[in-house]
């Protein structure tokens, strides 16, 4: 089987966050908390998930034969859903824009920034409206006693003047790890400490090795620990530290 099962997403979590303040400032990364402008819509319908639709007028221009010369594209929309399940004051100014807590008025909704975050253990992935969006209630909402009470509202996502629709952060994917130095040589009953380097896909790179897991292919040789290594007796090992998936070595040789 090809391809990288760490680049395959399975997403376990998620938040919707809204903001009425359109200059609502972003966090700085993926792993940075929203500031007080974002409202948490709270608990979301996992089974749902964050649906997406595109809408675009094509319209194919033909020569004669028949042959496909070109494509016209206009009118370009995209909507978001999400599924809330809280009763709370973010859902309910998304249902009833512009109602108070005592008054419910027609419904006229609201631009405001959105963000949607899913995560997946320490992975972490944004997106936030670059300008704006219009939130509205996608469908029928009710109350009955077998079921939870849920809204689904569609986000339509107003583009910038550049045609920028989402602010994206992630955190950055590892790519490699590099296991310095590449080769060692140690005693018996010498004691050699070596560095785990991950790089990551937005070129960063962090010192891993306390978190890499470390074996040897020759126990009897060399042993390992936290990336520290032991000679045992005279002799080669290949140590090995492996990280998310990543691993490299170094030669130990022991006299």
């Amino acid at each position: 089987m090809s391809g990288d099962p760490m680049k395959a997403n399975l997403w376990t979590d998620a938040d919707v966050y809204i903001s009425t303040n359109l200059s609502a400032t972003l966090p700085a990364d993926a792993n940075s908390a929203f500031g007080v402008d974002w409202k948490l819509v709270g608990l979301l319908d996992g089974d749902e998930g964050f649906p997406e639709s595109r809408d675009e007028d094509t319209d194919d221009k033909f020569a004669w034969g028949g042959i496909l010369v070109r494509t016209s594209r206009q009118h370009f929309k995209l909507t978001k859903s999400f599924t809330a399940l809280e009763d709370n004051d973010t859902t309910y100014s998304l249902l009833w824009p512009g109602s108070s807590p005592t008054q419910i008025v027609v419904p006229r909704p609201a631009k405001v920034k959105i963000a949607f975050e899913t995560r997946e253990g320490e992975k972490v992935r944004r997106l936030s409206s670059a300008l704006y969006a219009e939130v509205a209630l996608d469908g029928d909402h009710g109350e009955n006693e077998s079921d939870l009470e849920s809204m689904t509202f569609a986000a339509t996502i107003f583009p910038t003047s550049g045609g920028v629709l989402f602010d994206r952060q992630t955190t950055p994917v590892i790519e490699s790890i590099d296991v310095s130095p590449a080769t060692k040589s140690l005693t018996v009953g010498q004691i050699g400490a070596l560095t785990a380097t991950a790089t990551f896909d937005d070129s960063s790179t962090q010192d891993v090795t306390a978190y890499a897991s470390w074996t040897t292919s020759a126990s009897s040789k060399a042993v390992v620990t936290g990336g520290y290594v032991t000679g045992v007796a005279a002799g080669s090992a290949t140590i090995t530290a492996t990280y998310l998936g990543e691993t490299d070595t170094c030669a130990v040789t022991v006299s």
